[in-house]
């Protein structure tokens, strides 16, 4: 995803005049394109180059590799949602297309409509794929033998790693002090947590003493520590079981992002998570 936290868009289509025409239809959605690509060869080298948020690959293309060839191996290699475009509806190129997976299917000719419903669509149900994979591996690190600040560790790294969600790596998780009423950092990622974080200070203080998700989309005046810092904001997630406060989940997002309720309900699964296995 580009610096500035719009959607950036790979497209595959080697008839330049169409290509446009796609492109052009994006940009007034409000979505960046990164590259055209007119073969499969340049789709998986740009896949690799522009990491896209999606790439929109025609299914007909000039050369060795076709479109449905080129999304298997940029899907073995990348986890980036794909959506065929095309013309083709013979059941034997259906049939190779639905076995690579894609996140979804335009047909042409298509509208402004049709590719704003699609892509958003494709981005939605990508993003709950992923959140059910890292859930599932959470899960799991629960059930291992290893000190609780390693397993924070991990869920960290899981819950950062999903793509277009965050769109910063950087966080960090904090258990609750009852004796100093505080929050103390036991893991983090990109060099960015406090060590603690009197309860009521800051977003994450106040978000603990709620027990309630603050947003921000830039430093504002609520936002008292780390102010010379780079630009960003933040999603705060309490970690509670039965109104207890147990920690908080904390995450960077780029300023200007958007409050997203899906974000939000990713974020409070993956709080359950992290409650129910360090709940005394």
């Amino acid at each position: 995803m580009g610096y500035s936290g719009r959607i950036t868009i790979l497209i595959v289509e080697d008839e330049i005049i169409t290509a446009r025409d796609i492109e052009s239809k994006l940009q007034k959605i409000g979505y960046d394109v990164c590259e055209i690509a007119a073969s499969g060869e340049e789709a998986i080298k740009f896949a690799e180059e522009y990491s896209p948020d999606l790439i929109l690959m025609d299914i007909q293309l000039e050369g060795q590799m076709d479109g449905i060839e080129a999304t298997d191996k940029i899907s073995r290699k990348y986890d980036i949602p794909i959506v065929y475009l095309t013309a083709q509806t013979d059941l034997i190129t259906l049939h190779r297309a639905k076995i690579t997976e894609p996140q979804g299917y335009i047909v042409k000719p298509f509208t402004q409509r049709d590719l704003l419903i699609t892509i958003g669509m494709a981005l939605y149900k990508h993003k709950m794929e992923m959140k059910l994979k890292v859930l599932m591996k959470m899960l799991r690190i629960f059930l291992e033998d290893m000190s609780i600040e390693k397993k924070l560790q991990k869920s960290l790294h899981l819950i950062l790693s999903i793509p277009r969600l965050f769109l910063q790596t950087k966080g960090a998780i904090y258990l609750y002090d009852e004796v100093s009423n505080e929050l103390v950092c036991k893991a983090s990622i990109g060099d960015s947590a406090c060590n603690t974080v009197p309860i009521g200070t800051c977003l994450c203080g106040k978000s603990a003493e709620t027990r309630k998700i603050i947003f921000s989309s830039e430093i504002n005046k609520d936002h008292t520590r780390q102010q010379d810092s780079l630009p960003h904001g933040h999603y705060c997630v309490p970690i509670v079981v039965q109104d207890k406060l147990l920690g908080l989940i904390n995450v960077y997002v780029r300023e200007g992002h958007q409050r997203d309720e899906a974000d939000e309900n990713i974020l409070n699964a993956f709080a359950d998570v992290i409650a129910n296995g360090i709940k005394k």
